[in-house]
């Protein structure tokens, strides 16, 4: 998926997308976004401010969500 892609998507979506295995969410429902991750069940929901600061600071598997972004895949 392209950055433009990713970005136009949350404009009106809130996906879930897998990568490597694992399924991870995102929702935005008061400008935020909301993330979880079935690799980390327990772990309290992160919050991130704007769509650069999810996807620079949200660390998927070791990595920032912007580096695998051309791997995710979106679920149906």
């Amino acid at each position: 998926m392209t950055l433009n892609d990713f970005r136009s998507l949350l404009i009106c979506n809130e996906p879930d997308f897998s990568y490597n295995g694992q399924v991870y969410s995102i929702c935005s429902p008061d400008g935020k976004y909301y993330v979880t991750a079935s690799d980390s069940p327990g772990d309290v929901d992160l919050v991130f401010a704007s769509v650069d600061d999810l996807l620079d600071h949200w660390i998927i598997q070791g990595k920032p969500l912007r580096e695998i972004l051309p791997y995710i895949q979106i679920q149906a």
